[in-house]
């Protein structure tokens, strides 16, 4: 099945792809993953609850 979904992103246009990112609602800084498993932004020291954040993919 992995084979089927890497060939099926292979065939589907740049334009159509997006990449998703956590973000923090407190100071916007893109999250690390333990930040976002642990729900504590380093930067601002603030308990969050991350927001997804979706962008084009170059």
């Amino acid at each position: 099945m992995t084979a089927t979904i890497d060939a099926a992103r292979r065939v589907q246009k740049q334009d159509v792809r997006f990449a998703t990112f956590h973000c923090c609602p407190a100071c916007d800084r893109i999250l690390s993953i333990p930040e976002i498993i642990e729900r504590h932004c380093e930067r601002c020291a603030a308990t969050t609850n991350p927001t997804e954040v979706r962008e084009r993919a170059a």
